[in-house]
């Protein structure tokens, strides 16, 4: 029973370690290519102005009917342009976001880092309480609970910093076929995970109080 357990929760902790590490990777990358852009000399300013304003962007047709597939991209298997619709994006533009909407875009990163993280290892005091057959206690149930708002904030701040982009983006660039949108910048698998675990801690709680009152009834 509890070797099933552990597979169910070590897929889970995987799904959530690889949040974690997909964060500290792209972030790592953009370190990276952020310390070699400052320590370039061959590179022209305009250069270096076009590569500190990279957004990226997902993109939907205003129109289906008419503006799908109106664009075009080179097979390199046939030497020849097939239609196209671009669904993401990277651009270069100057957003000029105020330092308000920073503060927030840059504070909701970090928060959703530190969230993830906290969630995982919450997660693994839950995996070695259920293994030690501490299962159904007042104190598992605070774990869960927490574990699912951190995820829920998680999420929000997944959100904030998608809308913050597609914010300030908008005010500076348009595309005649596109409108820019929220889809696949924000993934709901935290929410979900986060509002069940809110719901299992609820149904913890609850047949932790029919417990004790059966104790006393007795």
């Amino acid at each position: 029973m509890k070797k099933k357990l552990n597979i169910l929760c070590f897929i889970v902790m995987l799904v959530l370690s690889y949040s974690v590490l997909e964060a500290v990777y792209y972030m790592g990358i953009g370190f990276k290519s952020g310390v070699e852009l400052g320590m370039s000399t061959k590179m022209n300013v305009q250069r270096r102005q076009e590569l500190m304003h990279l957004e990226n962007i997902n993109l939907l047709p205003r129109n289906l009917s008419r503006n799908f597939l109106t664009d075009s991209v080179y097979n390199a298997k046939t030497g020849k342009y097939i239609p196209a619709s671009f669904g993401q994006m990277t651009v270069s533009v100057d957003t000029q976001p105020s330092i308000v909407l920073k503060v927030f875009s840059v504070s909701a990163t970090l928060t959703d880092f530190v969230t993830t993280v906290w969630a995982i290892i919450l997660f693994i005091r839950i995996v070695v309480s259920i293994n030690k057959s501490e299962i159904f206690n007042w104190k598992n149930v605070r774990r869960i609970r927490r574990l699912g708002v951190l995820l829920i904030v998680s999420f929000a701040c997944t959100f904030l910093t998608a809308f913050l982009t597609v914010y300030n983006v908008e005010k500076v660039f348009s595309s005649m076929h596109y409108t820019l949108c929220l889809t696949d910048m924000v993934k709901i698998t935290s929410l979900v995970l986060g509002l069940t675990a809110l719901i299992v801690a609820e149904v913890f709680a609850i047949g932790l109080k029919m417990k004790e009152e059966q104790e006393l009834t007795i």
